[in-house]
């Protein structure tokens, strides 16, 4: 078999593992309208693929080709101009993690099946704007003396939680 053939057979088969693995994931979604660090992205493609859920979005300015670190071949990867509205035009329900006075303790949430949880920048947050664009805020509760998780982190909670509630639904 030569280079070429070789090729085409590695494409094929990882074709069909994306389409296996597509048919297990739950209809959630991450979308990243701004970001500090490109590793928080990757680290957040890594949290989604090991939950298996549907989709990131990113802004076309949080895009890197080196966050993504091969996981474009496995995950559902959209790169738009405006998430919310992407996220709108597909029915999604909308969820902001974010710390506000108006957010619901994680621990407290029950997550709508089809949902998009939409994160900010890593230290200005989120913006009024987008938040009263979201249906929802949720935070996680926390004791210490540090105010903030990494956003990285914070997601992968916030995902586990997500899948903990619908992955015995399903």
């Amino acid at each position: 078999m030569n280079n070429s053939a070789k090729n085409i057979y590695k494409e094929e088969k990882r074709k069909k593992i994306k389409q296996e693995l597509d048919i297990k994931r739950l209809p959630c979604a991450v979308g990243i309208s701004e970001s500090k660090f490109f590793e928080n992205v990757g680290g957040i493609i890594r949290t989604i693929n090991a939950f298996l859920l549907q989709e990131i979005v990113l802004d076309e300015k949080v895009y890197n080709k080196y966050a993504c670190a091969g996981a474009d071949k496995w995950e559902n990867i959209i790169i738009q101009k405006d998430i919310i509205s992407y996220f709108k035009k597909n029915n999604y329900t909308l969820i902001a993690l974010e710390q506000h006075e108006k957010s619901i303790p994680l621990w407290d949430f029950k997550f709508p099946l089809k949902s998009a949880i939409i994160m900010g920048h890593e230290v200005q947050g989120m913006t009024d704007e987008m938040l009263n664009q979201c249906d929802f805020t949720i935070e996680i509760p926390q004791y210490g003396l540090v105010e903030s998780l990494n956003v990285s982190t914070a997601t992968s909670i916030a995902l586990y939680e997500y899948s903990r509630q619908h992955r015995a639904c399903l």
